[in-house]
């Protein structure tokens, strides 16, 4: 390992080191360092996030042994950082001072593990990596709450992950026996990952796609893998469901990107069709149970399984060469991870900035007229609502138009044109759907009653990061181009090499086969 190899892995670095000395600072209920833990944790992630930036963008890079750096590197360092900074905002008070350290340690850990997915360039390198983002996720849950929901979230949680790992590297193992290799882009000449998705594949390779795609499709919470949603998001506490629904699907998504790059985003029409059918049953399941919920936790879980059929519909899109984020399904897809990530964060922050009695809030009922108590407040979630619906003047307004407009902007020449004019469709509806129960959540801050006496929860710390919140998602809408120019990035794939590249100065799309997927 050279210096140069060190700085250019500088943010992963400072993550691990912080993790370790957050576990060391907490390791006694009795120690002096423990309440000082939270804030070496954000110190960490602000090093890291300005490391980053001092480091800057690399094309290609191979730091380390099954580490690739590139622009999609950089892209998720800065959106992974920046809302890591927000997340141990809004979990500053929520762990007792003897699990302080375990606590923060575990964030930091599953915020490295999801700097690593788009780093990775070794199955096996990939498959731990987002290991590491799945797992201390179990913990958090089990401690963020001293009750039986939060105990059982995790045991449900734990034995789900498991099952979805086996997936994976069952998938994973069945490429490797198909490419005879584990390298996704290997230096040189090698065929690395993409001959598996060669004519020449077989069904063995379309069986190992499509388990990998199984096993990730429980990280982003997908039909049918969705069902632990709702029951872990609502055995948690608030600032930790903030996480859950933001780490784990980035870097779900992400690893998907890093497969589907690998094949030159050329995908076997089987694969396609079962990724259509998936995006359109978890858009439309998420939504319509989601109105049937009175658990704003459980809505919100239910919000997040829909969010995942929208993104999915932006994967299928693909990238575009040259492409800006309403012709380029995976800047879309980029874009609105980051917006989602701070937007659901708001939503979850504003459940746990209060409580009622002994309990937090979770009900709608619960939620009745704390506009007229704390409008403030009130008036940050109602941003993050309307931007989760889709509503201007916010970012998840742009966020929606960028991965429909992408899915009616291809040509008529496309292979699956027809079909992603369908989804977006159905997306469209679904959109429409979701209005019914985003705006029970806003109506009910701002015009029904308070039924019983609510009070601040979390201190400051939580407030700020709600109030960061709501304002990210005003000034996303007014400057939305800083962030679409980073995404648009890292979306052409390069032919020669399968690695995720600088876009070029033309529109046109990575492939002219006629049945291949650009």
């Amino acid at each position: 390992m050279t210096f140069e190899a060190i700085v250019q892995t500088l943010p992963e670095w400072i993550l691990l080191i912080g993790g370790c000395v957050a576990l060391i600072m907490g390791a006694s209920a009795r120690s002096r360092f423990a309440p000082f833990v939270t804030p070496v944790a954000t110190a960490c992630l602000v090093l890291a996030l300005v490391a980053t930036v001092a480091v800057g963008r690399q094309d290609g890079v191979h730091a380390l042994p099954g580490l690739l750096l590139g622009p999609l590197t950089y892209y998720v360092r800065l959106i992974g950082l920046g809302i890591g900074v927000l997340l141990t905002m809004v979990n500053w008070y929520q762990p007792d001072v003897e699990e302080r350290g375990e606590y923060m340690s575990m964030i930091l850990f599953s915020l490295l593990g999801l700097l690593l997915v788009p780093s990775a360039n070794d199955l096996v390198v990939l498959f731990f990596a987002i290991e590491l983002v799945s797992i201390p996720t179990y913990v958090l849950v089990a401690l963020s709450r001293r009750d039986q929901r939060a105990s059982e979230a995790a045991v449900k949680y734990f034995f789900l992950g498991a099952m979805s790992a086996a997936l994976l590297a069952y998938g994973f193992s069945l490429l490797y026996g198909v490419t005879g290799t584990t390298l996704i882009d290997p230096p040189g000449e090698g065929a690395g990952l993409s001959a598996a998705f060669g004519p020449a594949a077989g069904s063995l390779a379309l069986i190992g796609l499509l388990l990998a795609f199984a096993g990730l499709c429980f990280k982003i919470a997908a039909v049918p893998f969705h069902a632990y949603a709702p029951d872990v998001y609502e055995g948690a506490a608030s600032p930790v469901t903030a996480l859950l629904g933001f780490v784990p699907k980035a870097a779900g998504f992400v690893a998907l990107m890093k497969l589907f790059a690998a094949g030159n985003w050329v995908l076997p029409d089987e694969l396609m069709w079962v990724i259509w059918l998936v995006a359109a049953a978890t858009m439309t399941f998420g939504n319509v149970l989601a109105l049937l919920q009175s658990n704003i936790k459980r809505m919100l879980a239910y919000s997040s399984i829909a969010h995942s059929g929208y993104m999915l519909l932006a994967l299928l899109v693909g990238p575009v060469a040259g492409g800006g984020p309403m012709r380029d399904g995976v800047v879309a897809l980029l874009f609105y991870v980051a917006v989602y990530g701070v937007m659901n964060l708001g939503a979850f922050a504003a459940l746990a900035a209060f409580r009622i009695s002994d309990r937090p809030v979770e009900t709608l009922q619960e939620m009745g007229g704390i506009a007229r108590k704390v409008p403030l407040a009130a008036f940050a979630l109602a941003v993050c609502v309307f931007s989760l619906m889709g509503f201007p003047p916010t970012a998840g307004f742009l966020g929606k138009v960028y991965i429909f407009s992408s899915a009616f902007s291809l040509a008529d020449t496309h292979a699956f044109h027809t079909p992603l004019v369908v989804l977006a469709v159905i997306g469209v509806i679904n959109s429409a759907i979701a209005a019914a129960y985003y705006l029970r959540i806003v109506a009910t801050c701002y015009m029904e009653r308070e039924i019983e006496e609510i009070q601040p929860d979390g201190g400051p710390a939580i407030r700020w990061g709600l109030v960061f919140s709501g304002f990210a998602m005003l000034v996303l809408f007014v400057w939305p181009a800083g962030l679409a120019h980073s995404a648009r990035e890292v979306t052409v794939i390069d032919h020669n090499a399968n690695t995720i590249t600088l876009a070029t100065d033309t529109a046109e799309p990575l492939t002219a086969a006629p049945t291949a997927h650009p």
